[in-house]
């Protein structure tokens, strides 16, 4: 073999029909073209929007020109760990303290303690049972629950 001689496979041939480096090049370049073109119409369609709705918009509000406006309803908390520690703060200060609930009336709230060992003192009174009231004492074994005769009984 000499050094001119290229090695040649005759099973294996380049088929030149199949794709055309220059069709893919001017597909591409079409596709570029047509993005560019496409592209300056929409920013020319939206400058025209812009002051189309800049004539027929009502102007602004002269509360929004002073004011920063806030978002609207619900606002997200700035800072939730802080928030829940002021709640749990007014929520163990009200179960722990006196203070008035009613003060026209005389009504008091006491420390959750003090309640506490005074209803383990008094006890709770029983409260009034509504008239025509019919208590029936509950059976054994009047609830169906599926079961019945494939497990055991458990131990008492």
């Amino acid at each position: 073999m000499t050094t001119e001689e290229k090695p040649r496979h005759e099973e294996v041939r380049f088929e030149r029909t199949d794709i055309s480096g220059r069709n893919v090049f001017l597909t591409g370049a079409g596709v570029l073209v047509g993005v560019w073109v496409l592209s300056a119409i929409l920013y020319l369609y939206f400058a025209l929007l812009d002051r189309h709705y800049a004539r027929v918009s009502p102007p602004a509000l002269p509360v929004s020109n002073t004011a920063a406006a806030l978002p609207p309803q619900p606002r997200l908390q700035q800072s939730p760990a802080r928030d829940l520690k002021a709640l749990r703060a007014a929520e163990d200060w009200e179960l722990n303290h006196y203070h008035w609930i009613n003060q026209a009336k005389g009504e008091v709230a006491i420390p959750i303690r003090e309640a506490m060992k005074l209803t383990a003192q008094r006890g709770i009174p029983p409260g009034k049972q509504p008239p025509n009231a019919t208590l029936t004492p509950p059976q054994e074994g009047t609830r169906l629950t599926g079961f019945e005769g494939k497990v055991e009984p458990e131990p008492r």
